[in-house]
């Protein structure tokens, strides 16, 4: 079993540290907006600067391109990433990640535990979740246990109760426009099947007593897999209704899951550690990124090779099976948080610096020595 450790912001890389950050701006920045609850209720502010603010996720939405970022800004592009506009967003909290299962439909989680949904291609949003809500599903789902493990998972949930929705939601996934997931600090962890108007509390289904953080969620075949800090990894071999643990390649924390267009996965994060299953998790290879920075975000190319970034400005490409990374040529450099493909092929970045575009001019780019 692991042992308990401090919580949230003893992990120092960029990611986490820009996470903690933000919480703190997100709770004392609406403080005099917000509920009795706690929540904070107000929309983002409108804002000239939105496309340069720090942006910590980026999707695909068909021909669209959609951002979300610090204070709730989202931003939009039409014209593959040359110029971004503004959309209303309901809430004001820091939102960390954004996907599109289509043209249409997509959701996007954040802070204080908010869930977001578009239908219209991240023109329009609305909230689904958010961590008052959370809160009241996990005390409801544990209140339904007698045995001591359901005690103690009670005594968790109404301290999340008692503590307020402080709690940030850091990764999506929908495998269609009713099933999905949510994962996030602490050991949160929900599921919908109505495509998020429920959602259900799936932290008794996951091995991970201590609540560690849960960075990212990943679906590659038939099997989902959840990782995150101290080596925690999991794998669902059943649609979800079960995680078991699986032996981790590494013991500090994975930040995020990609996976591959030849359908193994690649969990990658903190210190530049990078490796790749090809036996659904059952054993791991490492990968050469050939420097220890911390990695930020994963992307799966249309021609199938998959790119990781890192909090130095570096963008890395694996392709055709290789172990070893070749570096891109990027023409800006910045704390990258993530990646996305327009239609036109072009490299979508979202930094601390808000948004970047860069032709994929680089086909075949050499190892870096």
């Amino acid at each position: 079993m692991r042992t308990q450790t401090p919580r949230f912001f003893h992990v120092q890389p960029f990611k986490a540290l820009m996470l903690s950050v933000s919480i703190m701006a997100a709770l004392t920045g609406t403080a005099a907006a917000a509920q009795p609850d706690g929540l904070p209720v107000q929309p983002a502010i409108t804002s000239a600067m939105a496309a340069q603010s720090v942006m910590l996720s980026v999707a695909r939405a068909g021909q669209r391109l959609v951002a979300v970022g610090e204070r709730g800004f989202i931003i939009v592009s039409d014209d593959n990433g040359s110029t971004w506009k503004q959309v209303s967003s309901p809430v004001s909290m820091t939102l960390v990640k954004v996907r599109f299962i289509d043209e249409l439909q997509g959701w996007a989680v954040g802070h204080a535990g908010v869930v977001l949904h578009s239908q219209d291609g991240g023109l329009s949003w609305s909230k689904q979740l958010d961590g008052v809500q959370a809160a009241d599903i996990e005390l409801q789902e544990a209140s339904r246990g007698i045995d001591e493990q359901a005690q103690e998972r009670l005594a968790q949930a109404r301290q999340l109760v008692d503590e307020g929705p402080d709690k940030p939601l850091l990764d999506v996934l929908f495998l269609d426009a009713r099933n999905g997931w949510v994962v996030g600090a602490y050991g949160l962890a929900f599921v919908t099947h109505d495509g998020g108007l429920n959602w259900q509390s799936i932290r008794s289904r996951l091995d991970n007593p201590n609540g560690l953080h849960l960075y990212s969620i990943e679906r590659t075949g038939t099997d989902l897999f959840v990782a995150g800090e101290q080596g925690t990894l999991l794998r669902s071999s059943d649609e979800g209704q079960t995680f078991e643990a699986l032996a981790s390649p590494y013991e500090g924390t994975t930040f995020g899951l990609q996976a591959t267009g030849s359908g193994s996965v690649v969990a990658y994060g903190l210190r530049g550690k990078a490796f790749e299953s090809r036996d659904r998790g059952a054993t791991w290879q490492p990968l050469d990124t050939l420097q220890p920075v911390t990695l930020t975000s994963g992307l799966r190319l249309d021609d199938g090779s998959v790119l990781l970034s890192d909090e130095s400005g570096r963008v890395l490409r694996f392709a055709g099976g290789d172990t070893k990374a070749a570096v891109l040529q990027i023409p800006k450099t910045s704390y990258f948080t993530g990646m996305a493909q327009a239609a036109n092929g072009d490299l979508i970045i979202s930094s601390a610096r808000g948004m970047l575009s860069s032709a994929l001019a680089v086909e075949s780019p050499e190892h870096d020595q």
